[in-house]
This record gives structure tokens, C-alpha cells and sequence, in this order.
């Protein structure tokens, strides 16, 4: 290198490229087989469902296409809950004129990047059919790539003997379900990836642009703002080194020029409003919606001892039934065993891995204890859990060392079935 002029940001070979493709595809192609072969086996087996809470528009929208049954049976078992939610407003928008959708009022609580893309890859929502089709074209191919991004990041931060185990753990994961499927999780969880890698290879334009898609993709996407200040103010980064005699809480590298790419981030989320704005006439309409599902908002700590004191009283009552079915109760004290375990996580990453990773995890699971429904205090919390990728960085390192990443591989194999399960024949858990 050249004395006095810093280091160019990393670049990366066609072959390097190809390895990591690659081993996205060794977790991609199995993992994604367990969600849609156990999602198809529920529906044709003698197992009945849960009431239905479903629109049939969106949910089963071949009407007269060739080879209906086999798309139905394929495409619908996972269009649920919160899918049709997205489906509906990629087909006809927030403002809708369809009968059968789910109901408007709850529309705007979800943001609008995710069914924006495969309204306009639809042919702008050019029918509902399309729609589904492309619904989850665009989920699997956002998972294929985040993948392929991850492996390159996990190579980079932790070295290449952990990044494929680290894959594995992450697309094997019970609520990784979810990557694949009409919901925005795996949008979300590229442009989680891509910010990182753009950080850390010091390509801070990307990062800026970035963190704006994810602030329009959901809420929590304007955090991923707090992990590249980080890598910015204290790195690694590929393209400066540290400045001399900069140690202990005093930042590796000064505030340039460069860094105002980091104000882009809530440019998703204030494009939205301003559309909510013209379209509603309500600015805040997407945080409005979340008192239709029964969402309030309590500080951190009362939001986690309403969690504690829910599972507990949801335990005393399974302990002292015979059991049944899945129910609430169950819920309530799996969530709490999902959290313990992303809290241990982002521990985890803070110790062994740059302090973006483990501050993204913990500063991201805030929204799980400030937004809650009283009777379900961490509801949705293992599907927030699944992006949060520096969980599986740390958990690979963990599990290599001791050899237990098959184990632990197939014990989230075995989970993901169970979970898929569940969530076809109605009955919700993230």
C-alpha cells in the first residue's frame, strides 16, 4: 500500500463469489424443502386446522389457472396470518377497493418496501394469482441471497471454517420458516446483511442506501443505523485503517465527509409517512394500526416483567392440566426461551465478535419489550429473533469448537418441521 493513502475498500474474486454461492445452497435447498414439504404433508394429511382466519382472495387465487391443484397446493399453505396482510396490499394497495381483503385499518402497520417490490414484479399487482406467485419468488430469492452476502461477511469477521455452520444454524433455525414465505423477513434480512458487509468493506454510499430500503421495509430497520456508526466510528473497516493513539471508548476513526451517507436511514420511514399522510391523512397511521392488534407501548423493564410473569403464570397452568393442544400459554413460554436465547447471543457477539454485531442483537430486541399485547407480551418475538444473523455467527463458533453443530443443526431441523406445522393449520406462533 501506497505510504499516506488508505486502503481501497475490499473487493472480492468471481471465485469467491462462487464458494459462497454455494454454501447458501447447501442450507438454502434442504432447509426450504422441510418448510414447503411439511406445509404440503399438513394439508393433505387427516389433520383438522384451526378456525380459519383467512382471505381467500389472496390465500387461494387460481380460480380457472392450469394445474390449480398443484398450486394450491404448493403456494397456499403458507399464505397465513400476517401474508395476506402483505399479499393484499401488493395486489391493491393501502387504499383498497376489493371486497374479501383483510381489513384495511390494520394495512398501513405493515411497511411498504417488501409489497411494493412484488406488486411492481407482478405487473403492479396485475392479479392476485401473480401476486402469490411472486410473493414468494421474491422472498426465496431475497433468502438465497442474504446467504450468499452472509457467507462472504461471515468469511471476513469470523473465518471461512465457522461461516458455513453459521449458515446452516441460521436457515435451519425453528423460526426460519418464515425466510421463503409472503412475509418480509427475508427482505429485511439481505438488507440487514448488505448494510453490514458494506459497512465493514467500507462502502458507505451502499450502507447509506441501505439503511433507507431497510427503514421501509419495517420500524426496526432504523436501528441498523446504530451497527454501522460503529463499524464507522470504531470498525473494522476495509478502507482505513485506525488512527494512531485512538483507544478505549475514544472512537478508531473521525467523523468525514463520507459519514453523512448514514443520514439517509430514515428516509424509508419518512417516504411512508408522507404517503400515509396524503393517502389517509394520517402521518403516524402505521404506528396507529398496532392498537388494532392489541399492541401498547411500556418501558423496557415493565415489558420484561410482564414477559417473566406471563410465562411463569402460563406454566403454572400447563404443569397443572393435561395437555391438549398448543395454546397461549405455550406461546408465552417459548417466546421467553426464544429471547433468553437471542439476550445470550448478543452477549455472546460482544465478546467474540466486533461490538457492532452484539449491539445490533441487543439494541434490536428494545421493540420486543416496549411493544406488547397484554395477554402475549413477546408476541412475534422468535420471528424478530431470526434475522438477528450475529446470533448465528457466534452461536457457529460455539458449536464448532465443541462439535455440536450437527447436533444443534438437526434439534432446529426438527423444530422448523414442528413450527411449519403449526403455522399451516392456523395456529400462531411468530
Amino acid at each position: 500500500m501506497t505510504r499516506g493513502r488508505p486502503p481501497r475498500p475490499a473487493k472480492f474474486a468471481a471465485a469467491d463469489w462462487r464458494a459462497s454461492a454455494r454454501a447458501a445452497w447447501a442450507a438454502f435447498w434442504p432447509s426450504r424443502l422441510i418448510v414447503f414439504g411439511v406445509a404440503m404433508w399438513v394439508t393433505i394429511a387427516p389433520v383438522a386446522p384451526n378456525e380459519p382466519i383467512e382471505s381467500g382472495v389472496v390465500a387461494h387465487p387460481f380460480g380457472n389457472w392450469p394445474a390449480t391443484g398443484l398450486l394450491e397446493l404448493v403456494l397456499s399453505p403458507m399464505a397465513k396470518w400476517d401474508a395476506q396482510h402483505y399479499l393484499a396490499i401488493a395486489w391493491d394497495g393501502y387504499v383498497q377497493s376489493h371486497a374479501g381483503l383483510p381489513p384495511a385499518n390494520e394495512a398501513p402497520a405493515f411497511f411498504p418496501l417488501y409489497p411494493g417490490l412484488v406488486h411492481v414484479l407482478s405487473g403492479f399487482g396485475s392479479g392476485p394469482g401473480a401476486v402469490l406467485i411472486v410473493a414468494y419468488a421474491v422472498s426465496l430469492g431475497c433468502f438465497f441471497a442474504a446467504l450468499t452476502l452472509l457467507h462472504r461477511l461471515a468469511a471476513i469477521e469470523i473465518g471461512e471454517r465457522y461461516a458455513k455452520p453459521a449458515l446452516m444454524l441460521l436457515a435451519f433455525f425453528p423460526a426460519a420458516l418464515f425466510f421463503g414465505i409472503p412475509y418480509s423477513e427475508s427482505l429485511f434480512l439481505l438488507l440487514a446483511v448488505g448494510a453490514f458487509l458494506a459497512a465493514r468493506t467500507g462502502r458507505w454510499a451502499v450502507a447509506g442506501v441501505v439503511l433507507a430500503l431497510a427503514s421501509a421495509t419495517r420500524v426496526p430497520g432504523l436501528l441498523l443505523v446504530v451497527p454501522v456508526a460503529l463499524l464507522y466510528l470504531y470498525g473494522p473497516r476495509g478502507d482505513r485503517e485506525p488512527e494512531p493513539g485512538r483507544g478505549g471508548w475514544r472512537p478508531r476513526h473521525r467523523l468525514r465527509p463520507d459519514a453523512a451517507w448514514l443520514l439517509l436511514a430514515p428516509l424509508g420511514i419518512l417516504a411512508f409517512s408522507a404517503y400515509l399522510h396524503f393517502a389517509l391523512g394520517d402521518w403516524l397511521a402505521w404506528d396507529h394500526a398496532q392498537a388494532v392488534f392489541g399492541r401498547h407501548t411500556v418501558d423496557p423493564l415493565t415489558g420484561a416483567w410482564q414477559a417473566l410473569r406471563a410465562a411463569g403464570e402460563s406454566l403454572g397452568r400447563i404443569v397443572s392440566r393435561p395437555y391438549t393442544e398448543p395454546t397461549t400459554d405455550h406461546l408465552n413460554v417459548a417466546q421467553v426461551g426464544f429471547v433468553a436465547f437471542a439476550i445470550a447471543g448478543g452477549v455472546g457477539a460482544l465478546r467474540r465478535l466486533p461490538v457492532a454485531y452484539g449491539a445490533w442483537v441487543l439494541v434490536s430486541l428494545a421493540p420486543v419489550f416496549v411493544s406488547q399485547p397484554p395477554d402475549n407480551p413477546l408476541w412475534s418475538s422468535p420471528r424478530f429473533i431470526a434475522v438477528l444473523f450475529p446470533i448465528f455467527l457466534w452461536l457457529a463458533i460455539v458449536s464448532e469448537r465443541r462439535e455440536l453443530t450437527t447436533t444443534l443443526v438437526g434439534i432446529f431441523a426438527a423444530g422448523l418441521s414442528i413450527f411449519t406445522g403449526l403455522f399451516a393449520l392456523w395456529s400462531f406462533f411468530a
